[in-house]
């Protein structure tokens, strides 16, 4: 079935690998530039400063925000 497909579609299996990575890098990035600014927390200064930050190194960006620039889990008791 594999083989139907990337030969049907005219790509190897490298080529949708590559296909699926850059595919999930866009994604997370969409879903950290939308997390900023939905988030109450930051200034307009420090939406922006993130933002920069995902742009430039968009992997990189958005591991760091995910481990620092979040904000924390309300807690519940």
């Amino acid at each position: 079935m594999g083989v139907l497909i990337t030969s049907f579609l005219g790509f190897g299996s490298s080529e949708l690998l590559l296909i699926a990575l850059a595919v999930l890098v866009y994604v997370q990035i969409a879903w950290a530039v939308v997390d900023i600014l939905r988030n109450q927390a930051f200034t307009g200064f420090a939406k922006l400063l993130w933002i920069i930050i995902i742009l430039i190194a968009p992997v990189l960006g958005t591991l760091i925000y995910l481990y620092y620039g979040r904000s924390p889990k309300k807690q519940y008791n």
